[in-house]
């Protein structure tokens, strides 16, 4: 496996996805191009998580793009975050699903991508899932969408739909909706709001109780 199965993150980040997402790959896809979306990211929640959170949060990328030049190590700590490159596994979906199901305390884990596969495996476990340019835009206090990117009237109406669903799976209310996703548009994303909390529900009560 490569590396020890941490059970406490906070914050399980499909890192390729929000770099896709959101943009900071730039205009092309190339190894250098994603090498400085990597980088990005890791400054970008250098600056935007408290130290006690970053501890808690793992970036996980797919293992077939490992940087140029380095180590076959799959995990490793950059600016206080734990990178997992998902070295044995399918991809690095797979891992997090892993990863989500052994969590210790899933009713405080925040899981970022805008993969709908990830969303149903946190919902099963009663996590919060969040769009990746949603929950970036949050950290960092800047909008990363783009108006080509805007849903259209059609989509729109699909999400008003599922706006129950939506509000159940914000506030942990997850039992008995996964089947009601299972059967919606898998190109949906989950929308919770202009008032998300970008950081993992009731993290503030941990780091009272003396854990980092």
């Amino acid at each position: 496996m490569g590396f020890r199965l941490v059970n406490d993150y906070l914050i399980l980040i499909d890192g390729y996805n929000l770099i896709f997402q959101c943009g900071l790959e730039g205009k092309s896809r190339t190894p250098a191009s994603l090498q400085r979306g990597r980088n990005r990211l890791v400054g970008e929640l250098e600056v935007g998580l408290p130290e006690s959170i970053k501890q808690r949060t793992a970036l996980v990328f797919d293992a077939t793009r490992l940087p140029s030049g380095e180590s076959r190590s799959t995990t490793q700590t950059e600016s206080g975050l734990t990178v997992i490159y998902a070295l044995g596994y399918e991809d690095a979906d797979t891992l997090i699903e892993i990863l989500i199901q052994k969590n210790s305390t899933p009713k405080k884990l925040t899981v970022v991508s805008s993969d709908h596969r990830l969303h149903k495996a946190a919902l099963r476990r009663k996590s919060t899932p969040v769009d990746s340019d949603q929950w970036f835009d949050q950290i960092t206090g800047e909008s990363t969408k783009q108006v080509a990117n805007e849903p259209s009237e059609e989509k729109k109406q699909q999400i008003e739909q599922l706006d129950e669903i939506d509000w159940l799976a914000e506030f942990g209310l997850a039992q008995g909706v996964s089947d009601e996703i299972e059967n919606s548009d898998e190109g949906l994303r989950s929308d919770e709001g202009a008032n998300y909390d970008p950081f993992p529900p009731g993290y503030a009560d941990d780091l009272l109780d003396g854990h980092d």
